[in-house]
């Protein structure tokens, strides 16, 4: 099973499960932040740069860019509601569909449920020879065995850093063994 989503899991669980409040704006707007608001705030203030004011223009360009994106998300609630919450429940209930096609059993409110126990990261080169960070999360989702039992299975969520590619499959972090005399 390998399933290709384009949302973090952990994140999206998060969002659906939480009361709106700061940790979910932050949560849903920092990949826009790093992606495109500090480079514009720093290439803005490049030519500022010439006459030593730098840093005060490229920080006030930057926090401009942050005060923009929470005002809207604010004037978003007050339309709507927690239109956070509504998307992630959307993307939820299709991942379930998703997983039951595989053979998973699960529900909405038992992926609310799902745990990160174990993150790592590793450093590889792609098919372009460039350097990448891989980020793999391993996350315990209760499902449903055969006799409707409630059971955790093991999924694993790996992610290029700086992608907006996620990679689901199956699999839990290798185990490995260590001589108990070893430093003796």
């Amino acid at each position: 099973m390998k399933l290709v989503i384009n949302y973090d899991l952990i994140n999206e669980i998060k969002n659906a499960s939480e009361p709106y409040g700061t940790m979910k704006i932050v949560r849903t707007y920092k990949k826009y932040w790093i992606g495109f608001g500090i480079p514009i705030g720093i290439i803005g203030s490049i030519p500022s740069a010439l006459d030593k004011s730098f840093l005060p223009v490229s920080l006030s360009m930057i926090s401009f860019n942050i005060v923009i994106s929470l005002l809207y998300d604010y004037i978003m609630y007050n339309e709507v509601g927690d239109f956070h919450k509504k998307e992630a429940k959307e993307r939820l209930l299709k991942l379930v569909s998703l997983l039951r096609e595989n053979n998973i059993n699960t529900d909405y409110d038992l992926l609310l449920k799902s745990d990160m126990y174990y993150k790592k990261y590793n450093i590889r080169l792609n098919e372009d020879k460039l350097v990448e960070v891989l980020e793999s999360k391993y996350i315990l989702i209760p499902t449903y065995n055969y006799n409707m039992k409630v059971t955790d299975t093991s999924i694993l969520q790996e992610h290029v850093v700086g992608s907006s590619e996620y990679v689901l499959s199956l699999g839990s972090p290798e185990k490995k063994l260590k001589l108990v005399m070893e430093g003796v």
